[in-house]
């Protein structure tokens, strides 16, 4: 079975897309949990992209952006992920570098696994923003890649109409 990095990546930013409008409508813009998890999410897509594109990563310091700023980075995020992507042919899926967080015994993955990785973390923390929003009295979203094959791959959309 093959399920391309490209999918996972395209269904990724479907799902965060509507994981945005979901928070948007809930009015919980503010709530500090939910925007520390965005931006955990997101420093660590950032983190694997630098890697994989040979840059030096750095994790966000701080406090957490504002809903804006988080969902504009989002969105900026998932077009440099897609890009860096869609140029990856399997010689470059293959080549490995090393994730710096986890520095011994070292951590020396395939390209491909770090893409996945990034997919599977931001998965992880999506399901608990997901939580957070009930918990705040908010609808949940199915965000399942089955439910985006099942719709025909949507692309993501952003904006709350």
């Amino acid at each position: 079975m093959t399920i391309s990095v490209q999918d996972l990546l395209r269904h990724q930013a479907w799902a965060d897309a509507l994981f945005f409008r979901a928070w948007e409508a809930a009015g919980a813009q503010e709530d500090e949990d939910l925007r520390q998890r965005v931006d955990h999410i997101l420093s660590v897509q950032e983190v694997f992209r630098k890697l994989i594109q040979g840059e030096k990563p750095e994790l966000n310091q701080g406090p957490p952006p504002i809903f804006a700023d988080l969902k504009a980075r989002c969105m900026a995020s998932h077009q440099a992920l897609e890009a860096l992507a869609v140029g990856l042919g399997e010689a470059e899926l293959a080549r490995t570098l090393r994730v710096p967080f986890f520095p011994e015994p070292p951590c020396v993955i395939p390209v491909q696994d770090a893409l996945l990785q990034a997919c599977m973390h931001s998965q992880h923390h999506r399901g608990q923003c997901m939580t957070r929003l009930v918990a705040l009295g908010a609808s949940a979203r199915n965000v399942d890649y089955l439910i985006w094959l099942w719709k025909g791959q949507p692309k993501p959309r952003w904006d709350a109409s």
